[in-house]
């Protein structure tokens, strides 16, 4: 990997603040801490989404130019691999845990779904996603609790995946993160 073209410049780091910050009181500090980063409510339906798109809307472009530089190259043979590994070996065992319900296949199909959805709009793109023990945990908890009643196990999956569709969905119209 070769080294960037521009350095930026250490002037304005190594010179002292020029004036002294005044006092601000401790609370209102918070407040404005929490409106920069976007963890007031705003009162609005979907205001703490309307106002995420809007800060993060300048980077977005420079996000997508600097992901195709030839730097970045190593970084998705990497994840790649560190992602499908990991997807593969846990579909197999939760084809044994499921009754082969959902196996590697299904496996694949969701990292590839999530993991894009997820770079795209996560605003993290290099996070690692995939299945990991607890799910599988869940999945097999989740396929005997079906398997005892008598239940679809799919049809029970989709329901859950449903529901929590829509308590996300309700969270983010009501600002749940600046609670």
């Amino acid at each position: 990997i070769e080294p960037p073209a521009a350095i930026p410049s250490q002037d304005t780091r190594k010179r002292p603040p020029e004036k002294v910050p005044e006092e601000i009181d401790e609370e209102d500090e918070e407040q404005k801490l929490r409106e920069v980063s976007g963890l007031a409510r705003t009162g609005v339906l979907f205001g703490g989404l309307k106002n995420d798109l809007k800060r993060k809307m300048p980077w977005y472009w420079s996000d997508v130019k600097d992901a195709l530089a030839s730097q970045c190259i190593a970084s998705w043979i990497f994840l790649y691999f560190a992602c499908l590994s990991p997807i593969i070996t846990f579909g197999g065992l939760l084809s044994e845990a499921t009754g082969k319900n959902m196996a590697a296949m299904e496996s694949l199909v969701s990292g590839f779904v999530c993991g894009m959805f997820y770079g795209l709009f996560s605003g993290q793109p290099l996070t690692i996603l995939g299945s990991t023990g607890p799910v599988l945990v869940f999945e097999t908890i989740v396929y005997d609790f079906c398997a005892t009643i008598g239940w679809d196990y799919l049809s029970f999956r989709f329901w859950i995946g449903t529901w929590i569709a829509i308590i996300l969905l309700l969270l983010v119209a009501i600002d749940a993160s600046a609670l």
